[in-house]
């Protein structure tokens, strides 16, 4: 998947023109990220739960059990945040079972070394989220530059 040429951010009447941020930096942000809050919908709302996984640009391959599954079943429309409102990443996208992708032993084996932890090799119950949209900004968390960062760091990139 290409990565497509980054434009400015279409969230509201504050963003100015000014610098978009480079792939290179979300990329970073992505990969060192230790937790991804995924957003799905149940029921009829929004229900976000925080997940563990691995970058691999531009998809975010992840692990779950739980609420998360059943409603990627219903529906794979799934929104992917980090924890950071300082350093803003989100991505829009397609959850789907993680089939052929990568291989089971490429990801436990990323898995295993990033969590330390002991994850088999098999992809039950682990999903590729690849995006449609993905967003980012910088902000001034004392707000003291009147949004500024924001307004002048907003970019989208559009996946077709």
């Amino acid at each position: 998947m290409n990565i497509p040429e980054p434009q400015r951010a279409k969230l509201s009447g504050y963003v100015q023109p000014g610098q978009l941020l480079p792939w290179a930096w979300l990329d970073a942000r992505m990969g060192r990220a230790r937790n991804y809050w995924i957003t799905t919908h149940s029921a009829g709302y929004p229900s976000s739960r925080p997940v563990w996984g691995i970058w691999r640009s531009p998809t975010l391959v992840f692990s779950t059990g739980s609420q998360i599954a059943r409603n990627v079943a219903r529906d794979g429309r799934v929104q992917v945040n980090l924890e950071s409102a300082d350093e803003v990443v989100v991505i829009e996208g397609v959850a789907e079972p993680l089939i052929e992708q990568i291989s089971p032993e490429t990801w436990a084996s990323a898995y295993n070394e990033k969590y330390d932890w002991d994850m088999p090799a098999n992809t039950n119950g682990v999903y590729v989220v690849n995006p449609t949209r993905v967003l980012a900004w910088l902000s001034d968390s004392s707000g003291l530059d009147r949004g500024a960062t924001f307004s002048n760091s907003a970019t989208e990139w559009r996946f077709s």
